[in-house]
């Protein structure tokens, strides 16, 4: 369709025109997740029987003992004896005749541990009345060995005999004379002295 249009007349804008400025595109923020709790851990359920859960509480007097040299596996048979058929009781090794009658109430001591250096013998024994001994002598025989008074220590023993110390731990024995220490040598278990 056609507008009439004449010198006079024809299509006028009624307003000036203004451009029209197309708006300033922002984009939106990013998203940021809010932050997450830290995680712990739940509690540690409490323990129930000690060290020695999983064995049903049967670790009593000598069972105890066999527990913990064997593990609990196959400490019970059905008929309440031990699986290799014994009744369960352990026999401790007796401290040896010669260095017992050398420990105050000797009669009767057991073995807790023997050592062999390159020229000594260490032989650790407890009395029946629980007090524990160090038996120091020469593995030939050339003097007559001596027993001091001896405890356990965390990783291993330790005697005094006066301004004398001896410590064994780590696979030495190491000597002391006033806190200074004047020796040390390599110790080696056995079973037990002759």
């Amino acid at each position: 369709m056609f507008f009439p249009s004449t010198g006079t007349t024809g299509y006028r804008p009624t307003a000036p025109h203004t451009p029209v400025t197309p708006p300033v595109h922002t984009p939106p923020p990013l998203y940021t997740p809010p932050p997450s709790p830290r995680y712990t851990a739940p509690p540690k359920p409490a323990r129930s029987g000690g060290r020695f859960r999983g064995c049903g509480g049967l670790l009593v007097g000598f069972f105890l003992l066999s527990a913990l040299v064997r593990g609990c596996d196959g400490l019970l048979d059905s008929d309440g004896s031990d699986s290799d058929g014994s009744d369960g009781t352990t026999v401790a090794a007796t401290c040896p005749d010669r260095i017992a009658a050398e420990l105050p109430d000797g009669d009767g001591a057991e073995l807790v541990q023997a050592y062999r250096t390159k020229n000594k013998q260490i032989t650790l024994c407890r009395t029946t009345s629980g007090s524990l001994y160090y038996y120091g002598e020469f593995s030939d025989g050339r003097e007559k060995g001596i027993a001091m008074e001896a405890e356990e220590t965390s990783d291993g023993y330790e005697a005094r005999n006066g301004e004398y110390r001896y410590v064994i731990a780590g696979g030495v024995v190491t000597i002391y004379q006033s806190g200074t220490q004047i020796g040390e040598e390599d110790v080696t278990p056995e079973p037990s002295p002759s």
